[in-house]
């Protein structure tokens, strides 16, 4: 009999875990795809409960930055939020925008005070990348400067990871090699079950 199947430690092994799951931080904020049409990707960037951001350092900045791009041409910065206070609503929509290395990276950039501490999550919409031409495919985001508030611990929230975005579209040259190399993968293959 295991320790954790004795009936009178079942209770005790169930409060601690539930109590562990309960210390959890919350989530750090996330950049996600929103929409896409057929040159430009739309991302939302959502901040989970007292996610905050730009509250520590002088001057106060946060950023979004993607990378492995390619061909964008333009980007903007958010259009609208869910923040209901006319302030906060025009606070998080201003984020500077500039496209950089020949249209392979996007950097959003937002001077001033953060705005979060929040229960519930909060979104800000309308990011956006165009690139006329591009492919879909996973590239690269990372931020930085976000973070719990310093009344709130100040724990960071910032991210990395993989997002859909304008990737560069294999050029016919490329479509060669690739069906080429399949063809002999194929080849051998054949082979080597003939004999």
């Amino acid at each position: 009999m295991g320790i954790l199947s004795t009936p009178s430690l079942r209770p005790a092994a169930m409060a601690l875990a539930i109590g562990l799951a309960s210390l959890a931080p919350a989530h750090a904020v996330q950049f996600t795809l929103s929409g896409q049409s057929a040159s430009t990707w739309t991302y939302t960037l959502t901040y989970d409960p007292l996610d905050n951001y730009a509250v520590n350092g002088a001057p106060e900045t946060a950023t979004i930055r993607l990378s492995g791009l390619s061909g964008v041409t333009s980007a903007t910065g958010p259009t609208g939020t869910d923040f209901a206070e006319a302030f906060l609503d025009t606070l998080n929509r201003d984020w500077a925008v500039s496209v950089l290395n020949g249209g392979t990276e996007v950097l959003w950039t937002h001077v001033g005070p953060g705005t979060g501490n929040f229960p519930d999550a909060k979104h800000v919409f309308g990011f956006s990348v165009t690139a006329p031409g591009a492919t879909s495919a996973d590239v690269l985001f990372s931020t930085t400067g976000f973070s719990t508030d310093t009344t709130n611990g100040y724990l960071p929230r910032d991210v990395r990871g993989f997002v859909a975005g304008p990737a560069a579209v294999p050029e016919p040259g490329t479509w060669a090699l690739l069906l080429a190399g399949l063809g002999v993968v194929v080849g051998v293959t054949r082979k080597q079950r003939h004999r």
